[in-house]
């Protein structure tokens, strides 16, 4: 009997927990998606799909200008939707590696997210891209 007790206490105290899990998602307002999908559109300031898209694939006009021939050129925004969280959350805070070297975008605009986030950006753009 006393063995079939000790099995008994740690399955209720698992179930318990998973009780617990569940209920805080269900309070939760939004889930991560949802929320990675609002920041996307409106992260604080100008919103991810006006440069990369609906969807992260890029290919949005941003500007027109001339090179030093004065030849017309389009600066498009990137796809973005292959980068890993690190390089989702260093493009982000305006850096970017070239050849080992951080750099800095020209015309990315610094964020100032916090990771989760951009975890929660990075998600959405993963789940939308299935």
């Amino acid at each position: 009997m006393k063995q079939l007790l000790l099995i008994f206490i740690p399955l209720c105290l698992l179930a318990n927990q998973e009780n617990n899990q569940n209920a805080e998602e269900q309070e939760s307002f939004l889930s991560t998606i949802e929320y990675g999908q609002m920041l996307y559109k409106n992260p604080r300031g100008i919103s991810c799909k006006q440069c990369h898209g609906k969807e992260g694939k890029g290919g949005q006009k941003i500007a027109k200008y001339y090179d030093k021939y004065k030849n017309p050129k389009l600066l498009r925004g990137v796809d973005i939707r292959n980068y890993s969280f690190e390089e989702l959350k260093a493009s982000l805070n305006n850096k970017y590696k070239e050849n080992n070297k951080t750099k800095h975008h020209k015309i990315m605009p610094i964020y100032y997210l916090t990771d989760e986030e951009v975890k929660a950006i990075y998600t959405y753009l993963q789940e939308s891209n299935k």
